[in-house]
């Protein structure tokens, strides 16, 4: 190759090469060109969906989704595969359960309680890593305190623990990491769009050696069976440990007489993400006062919502559980909490997205962005050709996002 040599280690491997970046060629080869025979069929072909259901003893009408693609880039060993393979494990054991006579109290947008994604169970083997509502949490976290760690090292002691110490929170001491759902997966229109409680789990790498962005061979034609078995996971304990954590949040959310969503968790975050976001808008001290651009009403609202979220757990505890209309009417506060998140209108330019709490970042859309229509706002503004009407778009998704997180709080009122 030609041209000069990357810059430094960081962007060199180890062969005994000097890793030039072209373009073009030099030596003997500066007047060779390579041409390149591309032999794909472009061609729309149809694709199956395979569903299955339990149907539900109490609840019919109410559905917990477990789902995940089955097509690959290519041989698709991990992605898909490796969830493939847990979701048949997960199959297998709730037909089990129901041939022994277990009924399901729910069956498995209206009617949608939660989606569980089921794409690839591994990306590394070193710690769980979770994506979920915050709705989810507290579920998570006490689902994990009854599975036992696959972790070398951690014989004996819980999932939960080997998590925690491997990837503890960066807000929440003495809790593992949980991060924000993003998008480029099959939770996109559950959660973005539709504003179903979702969530994901699976094993992965250690994220502070390990910066690449994905699995070395992801979506290549080595990503096979062979490279699962003899590197990733030879014993299958990291998959079994996955297939215990999407099952049992299927089963949870399937056989609660409550759901066990934690609304005080929403409430928490809120906070955190009102505050986040308020600190990106500090850094522009003089056009906040030029353009009388106020946080205050977002930070009502989620007062508003934690003060009702509060009542709302304790209305909870009391709540007779043996009366089903308002076992109802609480359980379609909880499932109904996610949509109330949901903008009709969507955000500016991405009507796709309409979840105003959570969106993929527009400018790296695996990863998630809490209040994104105020951070797409605020993103680069000082280059802005018109400061005004920048500004007065700031202030416009500032009202929005009260205006939601007020209008969900509402739904959590007790029903007179």
């Amino acid at each position: 190759m030609g041209a000069s040599a990357p810059p430094d280690h960081s962007w060199k491997g180890s062969l005994h090469v000097p890793y030039n970046v072209g373009p073009g060629f030099t030596g003997n080869f500066s007047t060779k060109k390579v041409k390149m025979h591309i032999h794909s069929n472009n061609k729309v072909k149809r694709i199956y969906n395979v569903i299955g259901t339990l149907r539900g003893a109490v609840e019919p009408d109410r559905y917990v989704i477990l789902g995940g693609h089955r097509d690959s880039w290519v041989f698709g060993g991990i992605d898909p595969q490796s969830g493939a393979a847990v979701v048949q494990e997960i199959v297998r054991s709730f037909g089990k359960l129901k041939k022994e006579g277990n009924e399901n109290s729910r069956l498995l947008q209206v009617r949608g309680v939660a989606y569980i994604n089921a794409d690839s169970s591994i990306e590394g083997n070193y710690t769980l890593r979770v994506d979920c509502t915050p709705l989810m949490y507290s579920l998570v976290y006490n689902l994990t305190k009854e599975l036992q760690s696959p972790d070398e090292g951690f014989e004996g002691k819980s999932l939960f623990e080997s998590w925690n110490e491997k990837s503890p929170s960066p807000e929440f001491s003495g809790l593992p990491r949980i991060s924000k759902l993003g998008s480029g997966n099959d939770f996109e229109v559950f959660f973005q769009r539709l504003g179903i409680a979702s969530g994901r789990a699976r094993y992965t790498k250690d994220w502070a050696t390990n910066k690449f962005s994905s699995y070395p061979l992801y979506h290549s034609v080595y990503e096979t069976y062979e490279l699962v078995e003899k590197f990733y996971d030879p014993a299958f304990k990291y998959h079994l440990a996955v297939a215990q954590v999407r099952g049992g949040l299927v089963f949870e959310l399937a056989n609660s007489i409550v759901l066990p969503f934690d609304c005080r968790d929403y409430a928490v975050v809120l906070r955190k993400y009102a505050d986040k976001i308020y600190n990106i808008s500090m850094k522009h001290p003089q056009e906040m006062k030029t353009y009388n651009v106020s946080f205050e009403s977002l930070f009502s609202a989620v007062k508003n919502f934690t003060e009702i979220a509060s009542n709302f757990s304790e209305r909870l505890q009391d709540l007779d559980k043996n009366n089903p209309i308002l076992l109802r009417i609480m359980n379609d506060q909880l499932m109904f909490l996610e949509r109330a998140f949901i903008d009709p209108l969507g955000l500016p330019d991405r009507p796709f997205y309409r979840h105003v709490i959570y969106a993929p970042s527009s400018h790296n859309k695996y990863m998630g962005e809490s209040f994104p229509g105020i951070f797409d706002a605020l993103f680069d503004i000082e280059s802005k050709v018109d400061p005004s009407k920048a500004w007065e778009e700031v202030k416009r998704h500032i009202s929005i996002a009260a205006f939601t997180v007020q209008a969900a709080a509402g739904t959590l009122r007790e029903v007179a």
